[in-house]
């Protein structure tokens, strides 16, 4: 079962979404890539960690990291009862909360403790022994909100990252280059930087999210109408980028749409102009 749920008020800056993953699987699951960092908590059967390349295989560990990714790299193996509580950040919040710049994280993976301090630890016992998810999501807001800094507005990205994700990723570098008023070399290494990625990356991944979110809220959706709407020069450019991102075909995946597209899914308020039946939306 996967229960999802927004952060309160002050950190909808900073904090995308909390979701609660609990299942009963023997799987391997595919990790795509994903324009946003989460820290996760595991209470069920820790499940462990395959690097594609046979280099290793891991255990996760009880509060776990991860940054945005730009590639599939790792498959997860799942054994028995899996419980998670999962914290998804908006695409700058991990740093801005933290002080962390991006490039530290992406397409890494972390013990919490080790990174953003023993206060990690503290929380995941409190959320070990919460009764319920909405005990979970109280005690998240609390801490995170801790975290808020005392004083902050919009980074330079700000307004461009907003833009992408409104934008579902159909957006031109020249385009951000005149929204941020500052230069294609500046814009590109601020970008990797505060995300860890460079622009053209990150409104691809951004896509690429978009057209699993657009699948998984409308199934009867084709691929071809899909690559349409989000202004793929066709279906077969979609594919690669798929292939590229997640190792999988667009059909291979849809099995795992509804874990995937759910917690990333972000909207910015904003109707997207190619379709205005869009609904809003741990590896």
């Amino acid at each position: 079962m996967l229960q999802p749920a927004e952060p309160a008020d002050p950190l909808k800056p900073f904090v995308r979404k909390y979701v609660q993953l609990d299942v009963s699987a023997t799987d391997l699951w595919p990790v795509p890539a994903r324009s946003v960092a989460c820290i996760e908590f595991t209470f069920g059967e820790p499940y462990r960690i395959h690097h594609l390349d046979g280099s290793l295989v891991e255990t996760t560990y009880p509060a776990i990291l991860i940054g945005a990714k730009t590639h599939n790299r790792i498959r997860l193996e799942l054994r028995g009862r899996v419980e998670t509580f999962a914290v998804f950040f908006q695409t700058t919040g991990l740093q801005r909360l933290f002080s962390l710049p991006g490039n530290l994280v992406v397409d890494e993976h972390y013990e919490a403790r080790s990174v953003l301090g023993a206060s990690m630890t503290s929380l995941y016992l409190q959320l070990a022994e919460a009764k319920s998810f909405c005990k979970r999501v109280q005690i998240a807001n609390g801490y995170f909100a801790r975290q808020i800094p005392r004083a902050y507005g919009d980074r330079i990205l700000d307004a461009a990252v907003r833009d992408v994700i409104w934008r579902q990723g159909r957006i031109r570098i020249s385009q951000l280059v005149s929204l941020t008023g500052i230069g294609l070399r500046q814009l590109e290494r601020q970008f990797v930087h505060d995300l860890g990625m460079g622009p053209k990356m990150y409104a691809r991944i951004v896509r690429f999210e978009a057209a699993m979110q657009k699948k998984a809220s409308f199934p009867d959706l084709d691929w071809t109408q899909i690559a349409h709407q989000l202004e793929y020069h066709d279906q077969m450019h979609m594919i690669h980028d798929f292939q590229s991102l997640s190792g999988e075909s667009p059909t291979s995946l849809a099995r795992y749409l509804d874990l995937l597209s759910s917690p990333a899914a972000q909207t910015s308020g904003r109707p997207d102009p190619q379709n205005q039946n869009d609904s809003p939306g741990s590896w």
